[in-house]
């Protein structure tokens, strides 16, 4: 699946569907809700939440941002932010990059959203 190459980050033994529905499960077990009080909070089926929470489906970025939102929690966020790292690392190919190579990307990444983040902040100011 993944290759290592001399110099790289190790990230076989990660898998973001499986941390991204444990993570949902721990964390609405957390809150004491069931899954159909977090369905109708994304306005979604209980189905469709099932099948993030089992894995068998992923979650579109639209409503993980719900559901950070609607968990409000530092932890469940800081490992939806990993996931999705994770995701946009393997989409991008970036498993064949050096680490320095990785920390250059990545925090370029960093200043974009902070730049970002300011933009927005401005529109709704306003």
């Amino acid at each position: 699946m993944f290759t290592k190459q001399v110099g790289e980050m190790d990230y076989r033994h990660f898998h973001p569907c499986y941390d991204f529905s444990s993570a949902l499960l721990q964390a609405r077990q957390q809150k004491g809700v069931t899954q159909e009080q977090v369905a109708f909070a994304l306005d979604v089926s209980q189905a469709t939440y099932n099948a993030w929470e089992c894995g068998h489906r992923i979650c579109p970025y639209k409503h993980i941002v719900g559901l950070i939102t609607y968990f409000d929690d530092e932890q469940f966020t800081r490992r939806m932010l990993r996931i999705l790292l994770s995701l946009q690392h393997n989409m991008a190919g970036l498993n064949r990059k050096t680490t320095a190579e990785l920390h250059t990307y990545y925090m370029k990444l960093i200043a974009l959203l902070a730049d970002e983040c300011a933009e927005w902040l401005k529109t709704i100011e306003r």
